[in-house]
């Protein structure tokens, strides 16, 4: 296979909202019950003129390795969150089930860098 680069396309971010963690747990409301967390992710963006907005859903899971019915209930419950907070995954949205060091070190990177574009923007004014 030989691939090669492209040129360079012009990205126009409008902006990077985080929204707040929300745990998921199994069984009652406990940090030893904590079974995952789900992130969400919002990023605007221009498509010619018009603005427009792809939520990321991130799903953390804690364990190693997950049985087929803990990844469909972990969907599940991400599910119910975009249910519940509006999102349209057929043309908004999307779910990601990611094991714990790649989604820490996503966010983790993803939070760096919205740390740094707040503070070019603060010192500008």
């Amino acid at each position: 296979m030989n691939l090669v680069l492209g040129k360079e396309i012009a990205v126009s971010t409008s902006y990077i909202k985080s929204h707040p963690a929300v745990p998921i747990y199994k069984g009652e409301e406990s940090v030893e019950n904590l079974f995952g967390m789900i992130y969400h992710i919002e990023i605007g963006f221009y498509e010619g003129s018009n603005e427009k907005v792809r939520e990321y859903v991130i799903v953390d899971f804690k364990e190693y390795e997950l049985s087929l019915e803990d990844k469909e209930s972990l969907l599940s419950k991400a599910k119910e969150y975009c249910e519940m907070k509006e999102i349209d995954l057929e043309s908004e949205g999307e779910i990601f089930l990611l094991d714990n060091e790649e989604a820490e070190s996503f966010v983790e990177k993803l939070f760096n860098n919205m740390k740094l574009i707040r503070g070019l923007t603060t010192k500008r004014g």
